[in-house]
């Protein structure tokens, strides 16, 4: 058996009540003083707002019924969840070197510094028309030869030998790089 409907009009009763009362409270002076030709726009006015206020309790009723029902087929599907993305091996792979490679010596030595060389000689060639081998063999006024250092050379072995090139270091690289 379905439950009783909740009693809505008496407190929508008062509702409008309440609002004519306030709209006759500076209506009915106003109306009282108003010039013939101007009455009907004063009763224009004060029958919008009963109108507004009407719609407006009307779209939150249906608005309020709206979501109470169920949802229908179309929506349910909609809202289907959709399977776990798979990404391809080598784009993980690449993901994880990525994400790994501050931490990683070995990522560094094979990879990052490798990149780095090569950026740093494309620069020195449009820039100077010269090759690293040459910076390495004889230093110049605008060539910082301890990035050169670096990016030649293996780096010595740490203590901790999985860890990374520092994070300072490495900003302070690509830095140099860029003001070339």
């Amino acid at each position: 058996m379905y439950p009783l409907p909740k009693r809505r009009w008496p407190g929508l009763v008062a509702a409008y009540l309440g609002l004519l009362i306030l709209l006759a409270i500076p209506a009915v002076p106003i109306y009282y003083y108003l010039e013939p030709a101007h009455k009907l726009l004063l009763i224009r006015v004060c029958t919008g707002i009963v109108l507004a206020f009407t719609l407006h309790r009307l779209l939150r009723t249906v608005g309020e019924q709206l979501e109470q029902q169920p949802a229908s087929d179309f929506e349910a599907a909609a809202r289907q969840q959709m399977a776990a993305i798979h990404l391809a091996p080598q784009f993980e792979k690449l993901r994880e070197e990525v994400t790994n490679s501050v931490g990683s010596r070995s990522y560094f030595e094979h990879v990052l510094r490798l990149r780095l060389l090569a950026l740093l000689d494309r620069r020195l060639r449009a820039r100077f028309g010269i090759e690293v081998t040459r910076v390495v063999e004889q230093p110049m006024d605008g060539v910082d030869p301890g990035l050169v250092a670096v990016l030649t050379h293996e780096s010595p072995r740490r203590r901790l030998p999985r860890r990374g090139i520092p994070l300072r270091e490495l900003q302070a690289l690509v830095q140099q790089l860029e003001e070339l």
